[in-house]
């Protein structure tokens, strides 16, 4: 069963796994962190780089195709199918930065390309490379850069934690908060196929008109009348 209300949750520990993956490729030192990249935090655990969730937007959006009470087929025990109606999701815009720690500058930049490098070449994450129990069968993730995230944004940001601001790039990421509140349900009703066949013909394997004792007789054949 899907786990609708992880998904703030499995959309960070996506993306993070997606990092560390290419940290790992390319056998880099640094670790990879969902965290809140406080000074404390960032002198213990360097060379790392930091995602961090530092804003989110919730919206309202009807997308082509979409009635405003989403419809999930779904199957019980016993094997009947019913149609489950639950109530408008939440549409959320996740904004998360991304920096790094080293002892050395250098280093630093490097572990940060690094990471960059993952979003680079998968702007999109297949369900495959997705964590959690809250995304469907055929999700995927995309990933965009944040063309807001600005130095003032990252001052700002960095500046909550009493830090200076800090090399940092922006991410923005658009998920589905989905309500699992049923509003109602609908049993599917299966098509049914009725055949129709000469009952002094059935069909191979069915009781004949002659066991039946409905047996029709045989047409009379009347001759046309001599002509004299």
């Amino acid at each position: 069963m899907q786990k609708r209300h992880h998904v703030i949750r499995d959309v960070g520990q996506s993306m993070l796994a997606a990092v560390r993956s290419e940290l790992s490729a390319q056998k880099s030192k640094a670790k990879a962190f969902l965290a809140t990249p406080t000074v404390e935090f960032l002198r213990k655990n360097q060379p790392c780089a930091v995602l961090y969730l530092y804003d989110l937007r919730p919206f309202i959006r009807i997308n082509s195709g979409e009635k405003w009470e989403l419809e999930e087929e779904i199957v019980d025990e016993d094997g009947e199918t019913y149609v489950v109606r639950y109530g408008r999701p939440l549409e959320m815009q996740l904004k998360y930065l991304l920096t790094a720690s080293a002892e050395e500058l250098a280093d630093e930049h490097e572990i940060l390309a690094l990471a960059m490098k993952t979003f680079l070449e998968s702007p999109r994450l297949s369900r495959e490379q997705l964590v959690g129990e809250s995304f469907g069968s055929s999700d995927g993730l995309a990933i965009s850069t944040d063309t807001d995230f600005t130095l003032d944004t990252c001052s700002k940001v960095f500046g909550g934690f009493d830090s200076g601001t800090r090399l940092a790039i922006g991410y923005q990421v658009e998920a589905r908060l989905m309500s699992g509140s049923e509003l109602g349900r609908s049993k599917r009703v299966r098509e049914r196929h009725i055949d129709v066949f000469d009952q002094l013909r059935p069909p191979p394997g069915s009781v004949s008109a002659r066991e039946l004792g409905m047996e029709a007789k045989p047409p009379r054949i009347v001759a046309a009348p001599a002509k004299k």
